[in-house]
């Protein structure tokens, strides 16, 4: 049985079976609060608690004194700091529409409004703008070009490292120095030296003593491509024999082992200049 306490049926009193359940609207007392995100289509975000039924909360309106009624599930907790004013959250954005409130439903993308501060309205609803999920065809175009570059990059790296490996010992074997003075002996003359090698690019002779040939000289074929010269020693430019071979600078590089032990290193150390 329901017992009328007096008064007509109300958040302030009346017929009640059993008290709402409390809000965390009532700790607020007389205090002054904002809700956000603020309350579309009502100018003023400052409002009084009223008081609650089972499923709204009543406030007014701080400037206006308009009541309204704020469905519970829609409220969310509430600030810990009331500087410069507290804060009630609500768990989605609410509109006034038609004398209630109303989920407002977002149709254009707009920037959050700060709290105490009506959004800026104008007197025509905003364009609508169409969104394309698809890219232009030019840019997909770009997109293909710049993945189709790349594949041939890689392509071409890879074509360039083999190519490199099964070059690699060809070339070595091409610029390796070419030392066919070591297919002369001492019994090999100039005749000898040229059938092997071939005719030199210069071919000089000097006396032991600096001189054109006398009583002993050396001869120089210089082999000028393959850096190389060969040197013949004899009594004569004819009669010269293999002693041993330098490079272009006077290094040596080779020398004749005599039957008594001893090489032609130092003949070819002590050359004169050709």
């Amino acid at each position: 049985m329901v017992a009328q306490v007096g008064g007509p049926l109300g958040y302030d009193g009346g017929l009640m079976s059993i008290a709402p359940l409390p809000t965390p609207l009532q700790h607020l007392g007389g205090r002054r609060f904002s809700f956000y995100p603020p309350i579309r289509n009502l100018e003023h975000n400052e409002w009084l608690y009223r008081g609650a039924t089972w499923s709204e909360c009543v406030v007014a309106n701080a400037c206006s004194g308009e009541e309204v009624c704020i469905p519970r599930m829609f409220l969310g907790d509430v600030s810990h700091v009331d500087e410069p004013v507290m804060i009630v959250g609500l768990t989605r954005e609410l509109a006034w529409r038609s004398g209630a409130i109303v989920p407002h439903e977002r149709r254009v993308i707009e920037m959050p409004v700060p709290v105490n501060e009506a959004p800026a309205r104008s007197g025509h609803l905003a364009p609508v703008i169409n969104i394309r999920l698809e890219p232009p065809t030019e840019l997909r175009f770009g997109k293909r070009m710049g993945v189709a570059l790349l594949l041939g990059a890689v392509g071409l790296t890879i074509v360039a490292g083999i190519v490199r490996q099964i070059q690699g010992p060809q070339r070595g074997e091409v610029f390796r120095p070419y030392r066919g003075y070591l297919q002369l002996k001492p019994s090999d003359d100039y005749t000898s030296a040229i059938r092997k090698l071939g005719a030199p690019v210069i071919d000089r002779s000097r006396g032991a003593d600096g001189r054109v040939y006398r009583l002993l000289g050396y001869r120089s074929m210089g082999y000028g491509a393959r850096y190389f010269s060969v040197i013949l020693m004899g009594s004569t430019a004819a009669d010269g024999r293999y002693i041993g071979a330098v490079d272009s600078r006077g290094r040596l590089l080779d020398a004749v082992r005599f039957p008594d032990g001893s090489t032609s290193e130092w003949m070819l150390r002590s050359l004169p200049e050709f």
